[in-house]
């Protein structure tokens, strides 16, 4: 091979260096596996070796005149030990790393096996943190972290009503303007509202069910970036045209029609009207609602020709026009703020070509990814915060586990430093050995979170969104890995540098563990560890507490209505296209009458609407008799509500003044109300407003009549248990300009299932097309508003019961461990005379100075964090005085208790056994 390359070196220069670097790679190759699959064999080359060298060196020794003896010691001096001069050849050796750290995972094992009851308290400890750590955490990646399943999630964007930016709507004509205007949107499409605007009645080959719909615009599925799984999407004609098509969510297929190919085409009822169904969504596909359950076109809805809306009449309120949300894609080159720029002036212009005023501030642009989280995410985070302070708290349990055990191996640490090990060998052993430690206990809390994970999605409350979708997926194991290391290297700091700081010589003359060198750093690094769980605990307890007590303030408002015994069943009873709608309300009433003739049935009624949990719109009235109108701008949320039978005599609300509805309020005689407290004192203060009249919004009677008031009742907490009530008007359902009341009440005398199956019974023998809902008691459904706030408290308690269980594992630990280092001492003090009162007392003080401290600490650290909690209490101030004493009570008594035993213990200390125990 001749010639030059092109750097001009010969070319067979440029192969003998090749060859050579190819010949070097291949020895070391060749080595590192001899050293890792032949140690044993090297070992004992080695060894030969040494000692042939040593010998070697003896030798020269006799020569120049030593004696043997004293030949053989000055040459091992020379040598610097045989140990030692192995371990420096071992260091230098290619794979010798790997081989160290294989035999340090050995060592480690075997002292784990070597000590049980350290190692199952340690791993159950450390798996009960990183187990609720990774539980909550792969829920937080599911609900917070994890992209939405659409197209480019993040330029997604909900045009809100910046009054309530979660339900309020908009309404279509300022979607009409938007899309036209805008230029710092790609797109955008509209829908109805998640409310009675697209609830319908559903009919496959099953019962009829009452679900949730949507009805969307034909460019929604392109905007979200979403394609059917099966079938097709409607498009622009269809809708144009109002066809009645349908596409299934996941979820109705399966259960509708068994997750069959073949549904493409077949039909379903939807309000009695035939569908063809031509698509099925995605799985992961539940927008705009969690439980929606189709799409169709937006022009299919039964509202959309609804006459009302043509024109706008300043004396209905904003929601009634508001039936629609609006989502958008935002340009690539466009920003939130720009589009909310935008908006504003699209807006402020709508205002002055319009009768409309002061709605420069009408839309406000939501990511979409912030709507879904919701309200949730603060309590997400106070949930994660809770469990990353009980893994804290386990750490430092476990690090006082190691330190104790620090002590005891110290002699052994001392023995190998003296032998030739370096301090960054020693140092790697420990780490090994905690790392191990901290894999193991990985494990086993993975288990726990599996399970746990389990417990959550089951018991967790329906306004989690996606919380389904949480699983421990590879982020979440590698979550799971990530916490597991740093918890080694946590709970190992400590020991290791007491371990590593030690003077073997030190250690080995004072020859005994209980007077070691490092025992000063070792108690002094227990007891800050003591400190930390219990100013941990105080900031768990507290918030525990804080929130406990915002729980018990919610159950103990007056409702104004009693829940006992009365039990609750939505009944909605379909009205075909074409069919007077008397043929329903007929249907209510004889319902009602064959309920009145149930055992035990007390009273029987039934309202349009049981709960209104939502926002309310503002609104006014009308006219007030010998009033001047109520001006637009003071308007304030007001529910207008329409009931019959014995409505309220089933509710248990209490009649404050006049009468209630008779039979004798018909259609023709004189239009009547019953209002509640709240309403009397906006319209009437300090008043009788019995015999007041007054209209609303809309038209009643022939003629526009008045109504008069002829009942009061109390103030019911009917918009939600933490809301202040709102005023309320109750109409007769024969006044009503709508009888539609399918939300039945009765209150019985037994609440049993027999009852609820004879109460459900006589409403499905009148018509066996009715859509009933399940019976529950009214006690279940006031609860359910809670099962949030319920779920989020009894989950912190867990974590702080579980925290305070170890906060007192840990203070005994700190006193049991000092009682027998001080056992000499406390022999001393009792032959000098010394009580075991005064020695009880003594131990007693020394826990209780711990804990005093780290309350201290946690107080002043809760007082800077509860603050950050106040968006998620009710009724009680975030730095509340008699929560944070209750805490810092409580863990003073469990660190008294937790210290008595060893103290009592102490207390019996036989001196002369004691001064006999070195």
């Amino acid at each position: 091979m001749e010639g030059p390359c092109a750097c001009g070196v010969p070319i067979d220069i440029l192969y003998v260096d090749h060859y050579r670097l190819s010949a070097m790679t291949f020895l070391k190759v060749r080595n590192f596996l001899h050293i890792l699959f032949s140690f044993r064999r090297v070992e004992v080359d080695l060894d030969q070796e040494v000692h042939s060298h040593l010998e070697m060196l003896t030798e020269e020794n006799i020569r120049v005149g030593m004696p043997p003896k004293e030949a053989q010691r000055a040459a091992r001096i020379e040598l610097g030990g045989v140990e030692q001069v192995k371990e420096q050849v071992r260091e230098q050796r290619l794979g010798n790393w790997f081989r160290s750290v294989l035999s340090d995972c050995h060592y480690g094992l075997r002292q784990l096996r070597k000590n049980p009851l350290f190692t199952s308290i340690a791993i159950l400890t450390l798996a009960l943190g990183i187990g609720a750590s990774t539980a909550i955490f792969s829920v937080i990646e599911a609900v917070l972290l994890r992209p939405l399943p659409y197209k480019d999630p993040a330029r997604l964007v909900l045009l809100a009503n910046p009054q309530d930016p979660e339900d309020g709507g908009v309404s279509y004509k300022d979607f009409e303007n938007w899309k036209l205007q805008s230029q710092t949107f790609e797109n955008m499409a509209v829908y109805y509202r998640d409310s009675g605007w697209s609830r319908v009645t559903l009919a496959t080959a099953g019962e009829p069910e009452s679900v949730q719909g949507a009805f969307v615009s034909s460019n929604f599925f392109t905007l979200m970036g979403v394609s059917p799984s099966l079938g097709r999407m409607f498009t622009f004609e269809e809708e144009r045209r109002a066809e009645r098509v349908v596409i299934l969510s996941y979820g109705l297929w399966v259960r509708g029609f068994g997750g069959s190919t073949d549904v493409l085409g077949k039909t379903l009822q939807i309000d009695g009207i035939s569908s063809q169904v031509i698509g099925v969504m995605p799985v992961r596909f539940r927008f705009p609602a969690r439980d929606q359950q189709f799409w169709a076109p937006i022009t299919t809805n039964r509202w959309w020709n609804d006459p009302d809306i043509a024109h706008y009449d300043p004396n209905r309120s904003d929601g009634f026009y508001s039936r629609w949300q609006v989502i958008g894609r935002l340009k690539e080159t466009m920003t939130l703020q720009q589009a909310q720029a935008e908006m504003a002036t699209l807006c402020s212009a709508t205002s002055q070509s319009t009768a409309e005023t002061g709605r420069g501030n009408c839309i406000s642009l939501v990511p979409l990814r912030t709507n879904v989280s919701g309200n949730i995410r603060l309590s997400l985070l106070v949930l994660f915060s809770a469990v990353v302070f009980l893994l804290l708290i386990a750490c430092s349990n476990v690090a006082n586990l190691v330190l104790a055990r620090a002590v005891d191996r110290e002699r052994e640490m001392a023995v190998r430093i003296a032998l030739g090990a370096s301090r960054n060998r020693l140092v790697r052993q420990l780490l090994t050995e905690n790392s191990i430690l901290a894999l193991l206990a990985g494990f086993f809390g993975l288990m726990i979170a599996d399970e746990g994970l389990r417990i959550l999605i089951s018991f967790a409350p329906s306004d989690i969104p996606r919380i389904e979708e949480a699983s421990l997926d590879g982020f979440v194991l590698c979550f799971t890995m990530t916490i597991s290391l740093l918890t080694a290297i946590i709970f190992g700091l400590a020991p290791i540098f007491g371990k590593s700081l030690s003077d073997p010589n030190k250690v080995m003359k004072s020859g005994s563990s209980r007077w070691s060198t490092s025992g000063a750093y070792l108690r002094g690094a227990r007891n800050i560890l003591v400190v930390l769980e219990f100013s941990l605990a105080v900031l768990l307890l507290t918030g525990s507490g804080l929130l406990a007590r915002s729980f018990l303030a919610i159950q103990a408002l007056d409702l104004g209505f009693q829940p006992k015994n009365a039990l609750t069943m939505t009944v909605s009873y379909p009205v075909p296209a074409g069919t007077a709608e008397a043929r329903r309300s007929a249907f209510y009433d004889l319902a009602l009458q064959r309920i009145r003739t149930l055992p035990g049935v007390e009273s029987a009624g039934a309202i349009d609407t049981l709960f209104d949990l939502g926002k309310l719109n503002s609104l006014g009235l009308r006219t007030i008799e010998g009033r001047a109108p109520e001006p637009k701008e003071s308007w304030t949320p007001l529910a207008w509500n329409t009931v019959r039978g014995d409505c309220l005599q089933a509710l248990g609300v209490q009649l404050l003044a006049g009468r209630y509805f008779t039979d004798q309020d018909g259609p023709d005689s004189p239009l009547v109300a019953i209002i509640d407290e709240s309403f009397a004192r906006r319209y009437w203060p300090g008043e009788s407003p019995i015999g007041k009249r007054f209209k609303g919004q809309d038209s009643r009677g022939h003629n526009d009549d008045w109504l008069t008031v002829v009942g009061v009742v109390k103030d019911m907490r009917r918009n939600g248990r933490e809301r202040n009530p709102i005023p309320h008007v109750f109409e007769w359902y024969k006044q009503a300009a709508s009888d539609v009341t399918p939300e039945f009440i009765i209150r019985t005398t037994d609440t049993s299932q027999r009852v609820k199956i004879a109460f459900r019974s006589a409403v499905r023998e009148l018509d066996d097309d009715v859509i009933l809902s399940p019976v529950t008691t009214l006690e279940d459904s006031l609860s359910e508003q809670l099962s949030s706030r319920r779920f989020q408290t009894w989950l912190i308690s867990f974590f702080s019961g579980i925290a305070l269980l170890l906060a007192i594992v840990g203070i005994y630990g700190v006193m049991h461990y000092s009682v027998a280092q001080r056992t000499n001492e406390i022999g001393i003090r009792m032959a000098l005379g010394a009580q075991g009162i005064d020695v009880l007392h003594l131990v007693l003080m020394q826990g209780e100075r711990l804990a005093f401290l780290g309350i201290a600490i946690g107080v002043l650290f809760a007082l800077l964090v509860t603050p950050l909690m106040a968006k998620l209490l009710y009724g009680v101030s975030p730095i509340d005085p008699v929560t944070f004493a209750s805490t810092a009570a409580l863990l003073c008594f469990v660190a008294l208790v937790a210290s008595y035993i060893p103290a009592r213990r102490a207390s019996r200390v036989d001196p002369i056994v004691a001064l006999r125990y070195e």
